[in-house]
């Protein structure tokens, strides 16, 4: 168990993980920009450490700053959230070089699962159940139309990288 854990996201999120860690005895400490300075969290944690403005690009997707912040207040990990860097195989990997143990999936399967074709591919080759559909990614509207003709309707297209 850790003795203390940064926490790497803000609002209701980190209110969740501040909750588990004092349900376990473990020691806060939670970043924040400028526009959460007197978020609930930060008042709630043992610990807070500014870590940039307003803008989430310059704060919380700042792995440089969440890693500094770590090792300010002597956090053994850091636990994302969800959403920001959550899904990052980079950042986990920045956590481990630097002696803090990420709290989520390992680098390597967060990079797996982030393609979703490559993601079916690896569930397919365990077994799981999976819905009707392509594995590959589909390259034209043509052949689109001919796996929803053989699956049947309605049909669902998902990005195999997301972002919309």
């Amino acid at each position: 168990m850790f003795e203390k854990v940064l926490i790497a996201n803000r609002g209701e999120i980190a209110l969740r993980v501040l909750r588990a860690c004092r349900e376990l005895g473990v020691r806060t400490a939670v970043v924040y920009s400028t526009a959460d300075a007197d978020s609930v969290a930060v008042r709630l944690a043992d610990q807070a450490v500014l870590i940039g403005p307003a803008a989430s690009r310059r704060s919380y997707l700042n792995p440089a700053a969440i890693v500094e912040a770590a090792r300010l207040v002597g956090a053994q990990a850091v636990h994302p959230g969800y959403g920001f860097l959550s899904e990052d195989a980079d950042f986990a990997e920045i956590c481990a070089d630097n002696g803090l143990t990420f709290i989520g999936p390992p680098p390597q399967v967060m990079s797996a699962l982030a393609d979703k074709s490559s993601a079916r591919a690896l569930m397919r080759r365990a077994g799981l159940p999976l819905p009707p559909g392509s594995v590959a990614p589909v390259p034209t509207a043509e052949r689109a139309a001919e796996v929803a003709a053989e699956v049947g309707y309605p049909v669902i297209v998902k990005a195999a990288a997301g972002g919309g």
